[in-house]
């Protein structure tokens, strides 16, 4: 039970990031800055998280300050690497482009596990693995040679989100084997805040005078693009193996390819459909294999 909680979790937060990857790309059509975006969507969702925990369940915020370090490490790499290279390859390309070499990233992980022998390297896993990237090439469009453009910056960034997403899977999983959920996520998205107030400071933003409008959008997205996706995939990877969480969160090209023909306009091809398939595929390959050794988690 604990093992199809994780697996609901994960796809619940690729769900909402694929849908953000759209809403992402009609303000960056807009042209607005990509560092305010990623900036304020984790911005607002560590006022958010404080404004509660603070008055209500201070005894969540206690640990020690020569430990504070490592929820530094995975709110400035993880969370705000991850998502400022991610957005700013959207830019310089398609939301098609960056998700596809975002999301090489299963791969990585489970080069991390064989390497470290952190898990099992079971067929079932590499085959779901490969099965999820081919299923991705083929929903993005990628056998079309003019979907996939994208500059010499945006390939680097491109390659950095999966870097990134990567080590964010790999070491949240590490923080949570000692630190609650919301320990973990406050802190994160805490110092991923402070880190974004360095780079482009409040007196930056007031003299670039966005429009009020954008506040309440940055806050909407704030609230479905960080806030309850990534709270989501935290709790996820409290119940799978960091390979599996991987695997199942390509199911965000999905989404963000059937939002983006809602919202853009953008029809399937068959093949994208069946590249879906393949994505889905992986995941039920990987909800039957239970991860060798490891007891059904309880409830």
């Amino acid at each position: 039970m604990g093992d199809a909680r994780g697996y609901f979790l994960v796809m619940g937060a690729a769900t909402l990031w694929g849908i953000s990857a759209t809403v992402a790309k009609l303000l960056l059509n807009r042209e607005v800055d990509t560092i305010l975006i990623v900036q304020w969507r984790v911005t607002f969702s560590s006022l958010l998280l404080l404004a509660y925990f603070l008055p209500f369940r201070p005894e969540v915020l206690r640990v020690k300050a020569t430990e504070l370090w490592q929820f530094a490490l995975a709110g400035i790499l993880g969370v705000a690497g991850a998502n400022f290279t991610y957005y700013f390859a959207i830019r310089e390309s398609t939301v098609a482009t960056a998700i596809l070499i975002q999301y090489t990233a299963p791969l990585a992980v489970m080069a991390y596990a064989a390497i470290t022998r952190t898990e099992a390297f079971t067929s079932a896993k590499i085959g779901a693995a490969f099965l999820s990237v081919l299923g991705c090439f083929l929903a993005v469009g990628a056998y079309d040679p003019s979907v996939i453009r994208i500059t010499p910056a945006g390939f680097l960034s491109a390659c950095a989100s999966m870097v990134t997403f990567a080590f964010l899977n790999i070491y949240t999983r590490h923080l949570l084997s000692k630190y609650t959920l919301w320990a973990t996520t406050v802190y994160s998205f805490l110092f991923a805040s402070i880190f974004w107030l360095f780079v482009n400071p409040p007196w930056a933003i007031a003299a670039a005078s966005p429009p009020a409008e954008l506040w309440g959008a940055l806050f909407l997205l704030a609230i479905i693009s960080v806030l309850i996706p990534h709270t989501m995939f935290f709790a996820g990877l409290r119940h799978l193996a960091a390979s599996r969480a991987m695997i199942t969160s390509t199911l965000e090209p999905i989404i963000a390819i059937v939002s983006a023909a809602l919202v853009l306009g953008e029809l399937l091809q068959p093949l994208q459909a069946l590249g879906a398939i393949l994505v889905l595929t992986a995941i039920v390959i990987l909800q039957t294999k239970r991860e060798p050794g490891r007891p059904r988690a309880n409830e």
